[in-house]
């Protein structure tokens, strides 16, 4: 009596349960591939003989071919990375040797020189050209004392898009009124503002890449700003001026 009435009762959950079609099944299967390549215990349970009929799909291939996808993206992912921190150690290495030769300037003349020559700075980091701009007060742009570039009031705002700290753009036409006769081979661009001192007139590093993706939008620029900080602390230095607020 016991048996038929747990017969009964199992017959009586399984009506109760929604019946879905093997085409169902299918379908939701097709369009959801990941519930089975996710899960390692229904694969391992479903995965036929590799000596079964000619009818059988083998399962093994497919998750081997599957695994050895994986590994080889993974592989991708390791080389990249490893690339990309190469490129991160080099450029630190240049940034820190530039710091040290903008602080062993022998004068203001000779760390100008350094800052804006194409021998000094731009060849330490590896880029085409570089201009030091300053703001002036008198509103007449054009080349300063020393080559260093003079802007309009508010010509380091406008250049940069705002009051931002730093612009990077890439695939850009050099300007000649920032990097003279180099301009033609400036690609891409990395702008980043000087603040001298307080009560001085804002300035602006300018550094013109070599290829158009030198510099980019998504680019870190710590090392930059890092760089433009030596910058203001050695202007300050030899022309005696009070710390920047």
């Amino acid at each position: 009596m016991s048996h038929y009435n747990d017969r009964t009762e199992v017959e009586r959950i399984m009506e109760s349960v929604p019946s879905v079609s093997p085409d169902e099944v299918k379908a939701f299967l097709l369009a959801h591939p990941e519930f089975v390549t996710d899960d390692p215990d229904l694969i391992s349970a479903i995965i036929p003989a590799q000596d079964n009929g000619h009818n059988v799909v083998d399962m093994q291939q497919f998750i081997i071919g599957k695994l050895q996808k994986q590994v080889r993206t993974l592989r991708d992912i390791q080389s990249e990375l490893i690339e990309a921190s190469s490129l991160n150690s080099l450029a630190r290495e240049q940034v820190h040797n530039a710091a040290c030769a903008l602080l062993d300037a022998r004068n203001f003349e000779h760390l100008i020189e350094y800052i804006t020559a194409p021998d000094g700075l731009a060849r330490a980091i590896d880029v085409r050209a570089a201009a030091l701009c300053i703001e002036t007060s008198n509103g007449v742009s054009g080349i300063g004392v020393r080559s260093v570039r003079v802007l309009e009031p508010g010509g380091v705002a406008r250049m940069m898009g705002g009051d931002v700290s730093y612009r990077l753009v890439a695939n850009v036409h050099g300007s000649r009124g920032l990097y003279n006769h180099l301009a033609e081979e400036v690609q891409s661009e990395a702008l980043v503002r000087l603040d001298f001192a307080s009560g001085a007139p804002a300035g602006l590093l300018a550094l013109g890449g070599r290829s158009p993706e030198q510099f980019h939008p998504e680019q870190a620029a710590d090392l930059l700003e890092f760089l433009a900080r030596i910058v203001e602390r050695c202007v300050r230095r030899w022309l005696d001026l009070p710390p920047a607020l």
